[in-house]
């Protein structure tokens, strides 16, 4: 495939263990020095690098101790290039601390130090370098202050080794050192989807573009298609490497240059993914657990702007946390990210904010939900959803990933990487969840629902008829047509129905023919009202097919017409009347009776116009037009000319 700038080693042994070792310190404490020493690669591989004598980009380099294959990657110590730094550091399993003997702690040495506590790596190894050109008395100093500096991280544990890049003393001691450490890193899992950070991009002549990285999870072969994140677009994989090595699949813990096809070279760049398609996808908000470090010289105040350092990704956000109230130093808190460009993250992954300016670090933590939506009002009712994704167990972070994604249900791929779950464990997830009640059906189609989530919805329902009903005091409640729209609106085409069932079976609402209503809001009618709404319906009853309009009605001549519409609404809700086109209304047993009599006449699949009808009910066109135009609206017939016809179904 050509250089991809890493070692070109002998093949691993069988059974080996693949993980990323990191460098980290300050600038001119000896990390490239002492990569080579140890591998014999020299990883600053740029003409400014040689020049300058310090790293600027990242430099990659392979070391086999045993059955231990490190993919070394250096980063650049001076404070300019901390964002490079965090690119490195981000897939690391193994952190190499590197301290020169005649500096001891500088300020990229704390920088550095608290960037890995952030990103919670917890295995490393110190290396105190340019051993040769102290005395013991003071690398013992050295190694003090160092202790003193760990005790309260992370990094607590790891071990420290004097060594010299130049004479060669201690570096076999701190090749065992290191791979007696990655021993005891818990075996990441290599099972899918495949996930992995870019970290370069380059041409190769005769064979295209070309992008190397540090795999974060799973696998990948040669052929595999892939999508390339945040452009959105696929791509195939047409070789692999791993340090100058061609391999037919690479997996978690290695590093990877892929060459890739079908892809334009415009969207590739540091800070992209490359990831098994549907894994992936953009947001502009994240919910996270927010870390202000203590030695932060200023609270974090809302809605400030910050820099986002995700994967190798970096992106301005503001920062929104959940109390509405700044992150004082060493407090942790709830926080919302929110950019005007997309960002993809997943359950889990660790991050680093730095200032505005990029001048220092300020924090870091952990995502929660990478596919977020704005906060609404109700912080408590949030708060406790970031719990369930911060510290519940596998099946509760599911439940609620399946709740926030409402009634359309995520696939697989999305509820792996917003939950935080493998891949193979899902379906007895699911099971659990099914068995627990928890993940339900509403409809025949066996479309899986968040019990919890249509929970919610029947209560914002039931609200929303509250507000209906002091909205509209005198009405007998919401058509039911209506209603149906606002249950399919939030929730999903051929859900309405069933939620509606679910109210009216649980006695939380209550049908009133047409019209839905909450029970304790039932049309409750004066003795006078009752008299008068029983004299419309005779009224109406006896007028058979020519209705007289509201304001026509006998019992008009008695009170206003705005009493008769409420009463006519009353007396449709409760299955008396029904109207045909707006106030103009038919009896119901009049209703039934015309059915009755257009079945009859179009039996045996012939049709009927509205003059042979007029003349069989006795009616007169101005009634008889809206009247079959009421049976066309509802289903009852189909017109065809100047004919109707009975509908299949009816």
């Amino acid at each position: 495939m050509g250089s991809t700038g890493e070692a070109s080693e002998t093949p691993a042994q069988t059974g080996s263990r693949f993980l990323i070792l990191g460098t980290a310190g300050h600038i001119d404490h000896g990390k490239t020095a002492l990569i080579r020493a140890l591998t014999g690669t020299d990883t600053d591989r740029l003409p400014e690098e040689k020049r300058r004598g310090m790293t600027i980009e990242l430099g990659f380099a392979e070391l086999e101790v045993g059955p231990i294959r490190f993919g070394i990657v250096d980063v650049p110590g001076h404070e300019r290039f901390v964002r490079t730094m965090v690119s490195g550091a981000t897939a690391i399993d193994v952190a190499l601390l590197v301290i020169a003997a005649d500096d001891s702690v500088m300020p990229q040495t704390v920088e550095h130090l608290e960037i890995l506590s952030l990103l919670n790596i917890r295995a490393a190894v110190v290396a105190i370098t340019k051993t040769d050109i102290v005395d013991a008395e003071l690398a013992e100093l050295v190694e003090e202050e160092v202790r003193e500096l760990i005790a309260e991280t992370p990094l607590r544990d790891a071990p420290i080794v004097r060594v010299s890049s130049v004479t060669g003393d201690g570096i076999g001691e701190l090749k065992q050192v290191l791979a007696e450490t990655a021993r005891r890193v818990s075996e990441s899992e290599s099972s899918p989807p495949f996930r992995m950070a870019v970290d370069r991009v380059f041409s190769v002549p005769g064979r295209g573009t070309v992008v190397t990285g540090s795999v974060l999870r799973g696998q990948v072969a040669v052929g595999d298609a892939l999508e390339v994140w945040p452009a959105g677009v696929s791509c195939k994989v047409r070789d692999l490497q791993t340090h100058g090595r061609q391999s037919e699949r690479i997996r978690t813990g290695e590093r990877a240059a892929l060459n890739i096809i079908g892809v334009d070279r415009g969207v590739l760049a540091r800070g992209c993914d490359l990831a098994t398609p549907g894994y992936l996808s953009l947001s502009r908000l994240i919910d996270a657990r927010l870390h202000c470090l203590l030695s932060c010289q200023k609270a974090i105040r809302p809605f400030t702007r910050l820099r986002l350092c995700l994967g190798t990704r970096e992106a301005l956000v503001r920062v929104v946390p959940i109390e509405r109230a700044s992150i004082a130093p060493g407090q942790t808190t709830y926080v919302q990210l929110r950019s005007r460009s997309g960002i993809i993250a997943t359950h889990g992954q660790r991050f680093i904010v730095r200032d505005e300016v990029a001048s220092r670090t300020v924090g870091g933590g952990v995502v929660l939900h990478g596919g977020a939506r704005r906060w609404t009002t109700d912080r408590v009712a949030e708060r406790s959803s970031l719990e369930i994704l911060d510290s519940g167990d596998e099946a509760a972070r599911v439940s609620e990933v399946l709740r926030l994604a409402g009634f359309s249900p995520p696939s697989d791929l999305t509820v792996c990487a917003q939950a935080g779950v493998e891949l193979d464990r899902l379906s007895a997830i699911y099971a659990e969840l099914d068995d627990a009640g928890k993940r339900i059906s509403l409809d025949s189609s066996g479309r899986p629902c968040s019990a919890v989530g249509v929970d919610d919805l029947l209560s914002r329902a039931v609200r929303w008829l509250d507000r209906f009903h002091g909205n509209n005091p005198e009405a007998p409640g919401c058509r039911a047509d209506a209603f149906l729209g606002w249950l399919e609106r939030k929730s999903a085409k051929g859900l309405a129905r069933p939620l509606l069932d679910r109210l009216l079976s649980s006695g939380r609402v209550k049908a009133l023919g047409q019209y839905v209503c909450r029970p304790e809001f039932a049309p409750a009618l004066s003795a006078q009202d009752e008299k008068l709404l029983a004299k419309m319906v005779e009224e109406y009853s006896q007028a058979a097919f020519q209705p007289p309009r509201l304001e026509n009605l006998k019992i008009a001549q008695r009170t206003n017409v705005q009493r008769l519409q409420r009463l006519a609404k009353v007396a449709e809700a409760t299955g008396q009347l029904v109207e045909v086109q707006s106030g103009l209304y038919l009896h119901l047993s009049r209703e039934q009776e015309l059915r009755d009599v257009v079945r009859a006449m179009t039996r045996g699949g012939r049709g009927v116009t509205v003059s042979e009808l007029r003349e069989r009910l006795g009616s007169s066109r101005k009634y008889m037009v809206p009247i079959v135009e009421y049976l066309d609206r509802v289903g009852f017939t189909r017109r065809d000319g100047d004919h109707r016809f009975l509908k299949e179904s009816t």
